[in-house]
This record gives C-alpha cells, sequence and structure tokens, in this order.
C-alpha cells in the first residue's frame, strides 16, 4: 500500500513538472521571446520528453497537421532505445510552395534552421498486421509524397545541445512546413540527389537512400511511436521524414531553396515570429 502511495507521487510529481515545463514553452512561443535557460529539469528519457511534449499539445488547443521524425545521434542511440524521434507540426504552420515563395518563421533568439525532406500524407491507417508494422505496410497507408522544407525552430537556443529528449520536449524542435511538389507513386524518388541552398549558396547534399531505412521506415516508426505513447495521430496529417541534405542553421531574411532530382524545387523566406 505504502509502495502504490510513493509510486502514484512520483507520477503526479512527474506530471506537474512536464505541465510546468510546456506552459513555459508554449508562452515563450506565444511570446516570441527567447529561453536563455530550459524551463525546469531536462528530461533524461523519451518517458520525461513525450509526456512534456503531449502536455504541450493538449495545452495548446491547437489540431496537429502532421509530424516531424528526426534521427537520434548514433553515439545515443543505445542510450535512448531509439534511433528516431518525433514531434507535432501544426496545422497553421504548414504553407503551400509554389510561384508565390511563402516566408517562414523562426524565433529571434532561439534556435531557427532547414532541413529539405520528403512529405507522406497519411490515409487509411488500420490496424498493425501481425507480427508488426513493416517498411512495405507502413507504405500502404500512405496516399500522398511530396517534395518539401521543415522549419526546425525553438525558443530555447540550446534545443539540439543537451540530447535527443530536450529536442522531443519542445515539439521536436518544429515550426512549420512547405509543402512542394506531389510525385508520382511509382518514381525512384529513393535515389534522386537533393541539394539545399542558404541564399544561393550549398549547404547540403544527399539521397534519401542513405537515411537509415528511409521515409517508409519513418512511417514506421511513427506509426509504432503512436501505439506505444498515444500520439494523436491521424489520417490525413503529413511525416516530415528525416533530413535528407543535413540540418541547416538560417538567420532571418535568408532565402532558402532545396531541389529534388534535376527539375523539382520547393523554396522558402525566412522570417521572425511575431508575439500572439
Amino acid at each position: 500500500m505504502v509502495t502504490g502511495s510513493v509510486e502514484q507521487m512520483a507520477a503526479e510529481d512527474k506530471a506537474r513538472s512536464a505541465e510546468s515545463i510546456a506552459r513555459a514553452f508554449l508562452a515563450a512561443r506565444a511570446a516570441a521571446r527567447p529561453l536563455s535557460e530550459y524551463p525546469g529539469p531536462m528530461p533524461r528519457d523519451f518517458d520525461d520528453a513525450y509526456r512534456i511534449q503531449a502536455s504541450a499539445i493538449a495545452l495548446s488547443g491547437q489540431p496537429v497537421g502532421g509530424w516531424k521524425v528526426g534521427r537520434v545521434p548514433d553515439a545515443l542511440v543505445e542510450t535512448f532505445g531509439s534511433n528516431r524521434l518525433a514531434g507535432p507540426i501544426f496545422a497553421d504552420a504548414i504553407r503551400a510552395g509554389g510561384e508565390a515563395v511563402p516566408e517562414m518563421a523562426v524565433f529571434e533568439g532561439g534556435f531557427g534552421a532547414v532541413e529539405a525532406e520528403y512529405l507522406l500524407r497519411l490515409g487509411a491507417i488500420g490496424e498493425a498486421p501481425e507480427g508488426g508494422w513493416t517498411n512495405a505496410a507502413a507504405a500502404t497507408c500512405i496516399d500522398e509524397i511530396r517534395i518539401g522544407i521543415e522549419i526546425a525552430s525553438s525558443p530555447f537556443p540550446g534545443i539540439n545541445d543537451h540530447g535527443p529528449a530536450v529536442t522531443v520536449s519542445d515539439f521536436g524542435n518544429n515550426h512549420g512546413l512547405v509543402l512542394g511538389d506531389v510525385l508520382p507513386r511509382d518514381c525512384d524518388f529513393l535515389n534522386w540527389p537533393l541539394a539545399l541552398t542558404i541564399n544561393g549558396a550549398e549547404a547540403g547534399t544527399g539521397t534519401a537512400a542513405e537515411m537509415l531505412d528511409g521515409p517508409f521506415g519513418a512511417v514506421r516508426f511513427l506509426l509504432e511511436t503512436a501505439a506505444e505513447r498515444g500520439l494523436p495521430v491521424a489520417p490525413g496529417q503529413w511525416i516530415s521524414t528525416g533530413a535528407v541534405t543535413g540540418v541547416h542553421r538560417v538567420a532571418i531574411g535568408d532565402r532558402v531553396e532545396a531541389r529534388f532530382g534535376a527539375e523539382r524545387t520547393v523554396a522558402c523566406t525566412i522570417g521572425k515570429v511575431r508575439q500572439n
């Protein structure tokens, strides 16, 4: 009986701490105010990190329009028990690319970066197949594929300096998504060469085939994590499947362009987050 009470008190303490940290991040985001220090005890594992994230999603009241899937550094995979992490992309931060190049906002004084990524939209999900999700089974849940750019930004400038649990705790360090061209399902996009430029200078290159087990592996990871941790994953949401050309810091006023293969491009400019 005593043990149960102690365990319950510990769980309540963790829930209160998670809510306090979540509220601090939400307040900083709403005020467009940088956080010079992490607003509480830093999460040491993914259980604590996703608890903070879930609290922030609930407190925000915003509809989730998608999920970013990021990579855990190889040296930390064993410690955290996963090679990927996830964070929500809110619907109001998703923009269409095109002739009218969108301005995407980062937190002045915080962290701001861009990533060239393949974006996969969830259709009908259904039950996990017997034996669990595979990349092939996850691929059947996707009803559209696009090129795109993820905006990584947080009011805490050290969001990526303290390990992946801290990154997860503030929405996975996400602050938007640019949707580019729709791709035919039968094209060999995994082997297309990608290049990302900032103000006309090449910042990174790569192919999706070089990334872990590829974009559909990111979908599989998200479906598994949603089942394990209760993430509000739903049809119609976009999955930003990983930084093909790397994560590249940007400044307010920069122009970013990502080239996919020989012909397809998507671009955005970088502005600053304004106070709500």
